[in-house]
């Protein structure tokens, strides 16, 4: 009993939040077309982020601009700086890239993954040719490269995440990456964080 209240309390709040706040965004901003406002007979764009457009009679924004409706001002759009920063500076997170993936960055996510991940791959390739060259022939020399090699490749690997991870923060913290390629008036464009 109490596990069905339990699910039905969730879905009636998921409902609720949704519909509330998908309705707010879509009622306060727009990235469509604006009416241009008149002075003195000459069509004018309420804000600076935009262009007259269709014999001026209407606005068009700028690339990765979007217009507050209930505000009356213009707002940057692109993925937030704040979230991606700190997921990518957490230690945890951040080898993995989470913070190129809150971007929506998924090319650099998976190359971060690729980089994580990867090396299993030829660490059991490793171990099976270990296994099959050892009982082919007991040399001292199979041993010591057996030893060897994996802790230089797990020196190399660790070295590679700290480089990607360091470098992940500097470049989002200097906003050096922007995000994904979005459509914009029948154009792509790729906006910086904001």
């Amino acid at each position: 009993m109490y596990r069905h209240l339990k699910i039905l309390c969730v879905i009636i709040l998921m409902n609720n939040v949704e519909a509330n706040y998908f309705r707010k965004l879509d009622a306060t901003k727009s990235n469509k077309y604006v009416p241009c406002v008149k002075y003195n007979g000459i069509c004018k764009c309420p804000g600076n982020c935009m262009d007259l457009v269709n014999n001026n009679t209407q606005c068009k924004l700028k690339k990765c601009y979007n217009w507050n409706n209930e505000l009356s001002e213009c707002e940057k759009v692109g993925p937030k700086f704040v979230p991606a920063i700190v997921l990518q500076a957490i230690p945890i997170t951040g080898v993995f890239g989470s913070g190129f993936g809150n971007m929506g960055r998924w090319d650099i996510f998976s190359i971060y993954m690729g980089v994580v991940f990867g090396p299993f791959i030829l660490l059991i390739m490793y171990c099976c040719f270990t296994i099959f060259c050892s009982k082919e022939s007991e040399s001292e020399d199979l041993s010591d490269n057996s030893k060897c090699i994996p802790q230089c490749f797990g020196c190399l690997w660790s070295i590679t995440i700290l480089t990607l991870w360091i470098w992940g923060i500097v470049v989002i913290a200097n906003k050096e990456i922007n995000g994904p390629p979005v459509s914009w008036y029948n154009d792509t464009v790729s906006c910086s964080l904001v």
